[in-house]
């Protein structure tokens, strides 16, 4: 009997992930987005980032809290060259990556609160809201832990 409808399998019957991981992760990953697009024109590359991290070191912290996720996201888009070298240890690390990562970027937020002194921004708003929740549907998702168990059977 499957544990979940037959759409969530790839064709080896392993579970795929949810498509709301993907937009969630991408969300956490628009520093690294910002940071691509403005070093893409070198010559207003200082107004970009000056427009969305107005303190110096504000990119720098951002970017380092979402390490996590990123190697979450690859670990995700390579998991079949993985599965092909008999690594199957790593689907271990991806739950406590993405939760260490959602709650690093939960920490930046309130970290960029705290210099502005608390004063309500509609982004970093957005951005709280989105990590609570991440947090919470992250650490309570059946979808997840089934897939992380699926795939440390490996092949």
């Amino acid at each position: 009997m499957l544990k979940l409808p037959l759409k969530y399998y790839d064709e080896s019957g392993r579970i795929l992930p949810p498509k709301w991981l993907y937009v969630q992760l991408a969300f956490f990953c628009l520093d690294w987005v910002i940071f691509i697009f403005s070093l893409a024109s070198p010559s207003q590359t200082d107004t970009l980032l000056f427009l969305f991290y107005p303190q110096a070191n504000s990119l720098g912290i951002a970017l380092l809290a979402s390490l996590p996720i990123v190697v979450s996201l690859l670990l995700l888009s390579q998991r079949e060259r993985l599965w092909k070298r008999n690594l199957t240890g790593w689907p271990r690390a991806l739950l406590p990556l993405m939760l260490l990562g959602i709650s690093c970027a939960f920490c930046v937020v309130l970290y960029h609160e705290a210099l502005v002194k608390w004063q309500f921004e509609l982004f970093q708003g957005i951005r709280l809201l989105v990590s609570i929740a991440s947090l919470y549907v992250v650490s309570q998702s059946r979808h997840l832990r089934w897939m992380v168990e699926d795939w440390q059977k490996g092949k």
